[in-house]
């Protein structure tokens, strides 16, 4: 079992769970930082390096890529090699490739230099959240989990703001360098940490790592190319048939290894393959509001470019309030009923922003509804799927829950261009096709509230005949 903070230790403020949660939060929030300080600087990264913004565009997705595609795998080795080693090695590997990314000197290296920063950031959320499970006691998981997902919903606030004032005074490199101080000062920190860490007898799945991130990697550049081009096109439906080949591939080979990176039944058991798809299609659905909301409120409502790039700020700023306050009342409530609740919520949010909102008040309450339900049951995704796991293994089951998030964004970011597509071909208004992307996010919340109530219903019957054990225990 790994455990952050040990027993000769535990009076000592640098063993102190709260103070572990600031040192994860601090890398959880540099990692998500990136994903939003850096969209305004795509402009001018065109000028800068004389490329394209279909060039440019890749700096995302390639991004996007390679932290869902090596996600399962850092979960793992989380599992095998430590929780602290693995939030260094991703800490490190993040500010490393911050450090490349500021000296690119082309497209191409930026490119490959944002991939080396997604390696890094993947490595560090399993590990902090399995990390901060382990160190926690349990009466307190829920304020501790809520407050280290809200830096997420920080990051998405402060980032936009800091990178349009650092590029325009600076220049699009020294988005890069806030990275460095941030990394160095989390490295520092969370030295100070012991961690008795026994030694693993598990091993590392080659092979089944190798199916799993190519699989994953063909899937996600799958869906990026559906955006711009149709299914049968030759760059796209290949690579949804290597998905589907390398995943039966995939799923013969776990069954029979000794040490999976999947573990099959863990993933198709009823409790599990719910939470996980509740997982992806309500982040689907917040996919659908963050990316086209601003584009609505421009073309729609007739809001400026400057108040509809701010008019997210009632999301988030919501989405972090609710999230802590959320882990309080989970810790009272129970982490389920916070999760159903907040599904509940969400969904009749979407529903009043795709049927009743008219103005920029209205679209401020729907958006500000959304954050509420969204971080009320945010840390409680975390929470339930560690409880189906060992000690042993908690970092494997982050991996695969924020696999499944990912990939809900991913969809959703596709199944909005599609709508939006119609529209610029003339078969559909705008406003027809905005309506049909948000109704696009109902159905998806509205999914997650019947896959919540499957998971709730499905425990409770499974406690009245047996205790729950972890998976690894019932093989």
């Amino acid at each position: 079992m790994t455990e952050i903070v040990t027993a000769e230790v535990k009076k000592n403020i640098w063993a102190s769970p709260y103070f572990l949660l600031l040192v994860l939060a601090l890398g959880v929030f540099m990692t998500a930082l990136d994903s939003y300080i850096f969209v305004p600087a795509l402009p001018t990264i065109v000028q800068d390096l004389n490329t394209s913004l279909d060039w440019v565009s890749w700096t995302m997705t390639i991004f996007m890529l390679f932290w869902t595609a090596i996600m399962p795998l850092a979960g793992k080795l989380s599992d095998i090699y430590g929780r602290k080693r693995m939030y260094l090695a991703g800490i490190t590997l993040f500010t490393l490739g911050s450090i490349a990314c500021s000296l690119s000197w082309d497209i191409y290296s930026l490119i490959a230099f944002r991939g080396l920063q997604a390696i890094g950031a993947g490595l560090v959320m399993p590990a902090a959240i399995s990390a901060l499970s382990s160190a926690v006691p349990e009466e307190r998981k829920g304020k501790t989990m809520g407050s280290l997902m809200a830096m997420a919903a920080v990051a998405m606030i402060v980032g936009p703001n800091i990178g349009g004032f650092f590029i325009q005074h600076f220049g699009w490199r020294s988005v890069f360098y806030i990275n460095i101080p941030l990394g160095l000062i989390a490295i520092l920190l969370m030295l100070k940490f012991n961690e008795s860490f026994g030694e693993s007898k598990q091993k590392i799945d080659i092979l089944g790592s190798v199916l799993l991130v190519t699989s994953l990697g063909a899937l996600m550049l799958g869906l990026v190319r559906l955006e711009t081009l149709p299914l049968q096109d030759i760059t796209v439906w290949p690579l949804f048939a290597a998905t589907a080949l390398l995943t039966m591939i995939l799923v013969l080979f776990e069954i029979k290894t000794v040490d999976p990176i999947l573990k099959i039944p863990l993933i198709s058991r009823v409790d599990v393959l719910s939470l996980n798809l509740a997982q992806l299609t309500l982040n689907l659905s917040l996919i659908c509001v963050m990316i086209y909301v601003p584009s609505f409120a421009q073309y729609i409502l007739k809001m400026n470019v400057q108040d509809s790039g701010t008019i997210l700020t009632p999301l988030s700023v919501a989405l972090m309030f609710a999230a802590i306050t959320g882990g309080f009342l989970l810790d009272r409530f129970g982490a389920k009923i916070m999760l159903l609740t907040g599904a509940i919520v969400t969904t009749g949010a979407v529903i009043y922003l795709a049927e009743y909102v008219t103005d920029s008040t209205s679209l401020a309450i729907a958006l500000a509804t959304i954050g509420i339900g969204l971080g009320l049951g945010m840390g409680a995704f975390q929470i339930i799927m560690l409880t189906y796991m060992p000690d042993n293994e908690k970092g494997t089951g982050t991996g695969i829950m924020i696999t499944f998030k990912n990939i809900g964004s991913t969809v959703g970011s596709v199944i909005g261009g599609f709508f939006l597509s119609q529209a610029t071909r003339h078969e559909v208004t705008l406003g027809e096709a905005f309506h049909n992307v948000f109704w696009i996010g109902v159905y998806s919340a509205a999914i997650s509230v019947a896959l919540i109530t499957i998971l709730i219903t499905w425990d409770r019957r499974r406690k009245a005949t047996k205790p729950v054990t972890p998976i690894a225990q019932q093989q």
